[in-house]
């Protein structure tokens, strides 16, 4: 019974940080006048732009994905081997 309450105060203490730093946030942002427009172009790198989210580090974030869905899996299967 004493692990179960620690556990909820824990759980309540981490939703009530997230709660703030969300809170906080929003105060920030709405505070901020000027508005600088960014187009898919420079996102993503077209014909005359150099760089990009997809040119210098695909295989980084493949290698990444890859990585993660691996985790997930021998999650799943320590999760599902225990229960």
């Amino acid at each position: 019974m004493p692990g179960k309450l620690l556990n909820l105060l824990i759980a309540l203490l981490l939703f009530a940080v997230l709660f703030l730093a969300i809170d906080d946030s929003t105060r920030v942002w709405a505070g901020k006048e000027e508005v600088t427009p960014i187009s898919i172009e420079e996102i993503a790198g077209g014909p005359h732009i150099k760089g990009g989210i997809f040119s210098d580090f695909i295989f980084s974030f493949e290698l990444l994905s890859l990585l993660l869905l691996a985790a997930l899996i021998g999650a799943l299967y320590i999760a599902r081997k225990e229960a």
